[in-house]
């Protein structure tokens, strides 16, 4: 697993830790069945290294990888549609929200990773692997709302950076959360998140 994990800073096998242990402590409050909501995370992004390199949806992808491999463990056969269905169901894209409780909590700690000081970091890496700026503002011939799939053409124009990305896709994300737990967790990642980012601009522009 860490091997089809490792391929990518921002989707490596810490993260996948990472949302384990928040999916646990939504689950806590929320509910849901535990051991599909464990399964699903363990395999969530499965498909990221085979979706950079052949194309196509890494959560339709790690779907079937998961199958595959939970066929031949002593994981309740029975349960693993359910499993699939959470993967299948946690992308970002589509403004589309997960069907079952145990979807809704891997959906809503997937994306709580996404901010905070996690979140930074993250979008530093990302941005950093196609060589950008520290900090740059919205090019005025990009017009919001922007797609988040548009989004990844934009990651390779030289004047993107990770506060425009922030700028782009993280505004609604607290509001797009599906548990009560999860837009508490979100809300107070992103406020820090927001607060860093001001700070950013007013150090690159002399303000402080």
């Amino acid at each position: 697993m860490k091997r089809e994990e490792s391929g990518d800073a921002s989707h490596d096998y810490d993260h996948l830790v990472r949302v384990m242990a928040l999916a646990d402590a939504i689950q806590a409050r929320e509910g849901g069945d535990l051991p599909t909501i464990w399964a699903a995370v363990a395999f969530h992004d499965i498909g990221q290294e085979r979706e950079r390199c052949r194309g196509g949806d890494h959560a339709l992808i790690g779907a079937e990888m998961a199958a595959d491999l939970l066929s031949h463990t002593v994981f309740p056969q029975q349960a693993i549609p359910a499993v699939q269905q959470a993967i299948r169901e946690h992308r970002m894209t589509g403004g589309k929200i997960p069907t079952t409780l145990e979807g809704r909590v891997l959906y809503d700690a997937d994306k709580i990773d996404c901010l905070g000081a996690i979140g930074i970091g993250r979008l530093f890496c990302i941005t950093g692997r196609y060589n950008q700026k520290i900090y740059s503002s919205l090019p005025n011939d990009i017009v919001e709302p922007v797609d988040p799939l548009v989004v990844r053409q934009l990651r390779r124009r030289p004047d993107y950076s990770p506060a425009i990305e922030f700028q782009l896709l993280f505004g609604e994300l607290p509001e797009r959360m599906t548990t009560t737990t999860g837009k508490e967790l979100a809300l107070e990642r992103y406020t820090y998140m927001k607060e860093f980012f001001q700070r950013l601009r007013q150090e690159v522009e002399g303000e402080l």
